[in-house]
């Protein structure tokens, strides 16, 4: 199951990063940094009751965390891409060397060609060495006089 799960994850790949959205008309054209207790900034209200642009006020705490979550974001989607490329390459690794187990080899380096030269190396090493050892005695013997 785990390999099924690893074998698609090398096969997938990951979301393009989505792009960032297009500029709204009537949105402020900066950041605008808002301190409790000061008067905001004349770009954004020109007086108390309107506001000359639209925004969004978001704590500074929720800021940092999104600016954090983005950095975390881009971090592990680098990361998943080496990954995934590493995958890949183990992948094609093990399919080349799949293809190289599976191509025929040659008559020599059969393992059933292997095994009948060996019979025939071990026949022809018995009677070489019968055919010595009844030589020796034939001639040892006397009878070859």
């Amino acid at each position: 199951m785990l390999w099924l799960l690893l074998s698609s994850l090398a096969f997938a790949d990951l979301p393009d990063r989505p792009d960032p959205p297009k500029s709204l008309t009537g949105q402020c054209s900066k950041v605008f940094a808002l301190t409790k207790g000061q008067p905001l900034p004349s770009e954004l209200s020109a007086d108390i009751s309107f506001a000359n642009c639209s925004a969004v006020a978001v704590p500074l705490s929720d800021y940092a965390d999104l600016l954090a979550t983005e950095k975390w974001g881009v971090a592990t989607y680098k990361i998943a891409r080496i990954e995934i490329s590493s995958l890949e390459m183990e992948r094609d690794w093990y399919k080349n060397r799949l293809e190289d187990e599976l191509k025929p080899k040659p008559w020599l380096d059969r393992p059933s060609t292997q095994r009948w030269l060996g019979r025939v190396e071990t026949i022809v090493i018995v009677g070489v060495v019968t055919a010595g050892l009844g030589s020796t005695y034939y001639y040892s013997s006397g009878a070859g006089r």
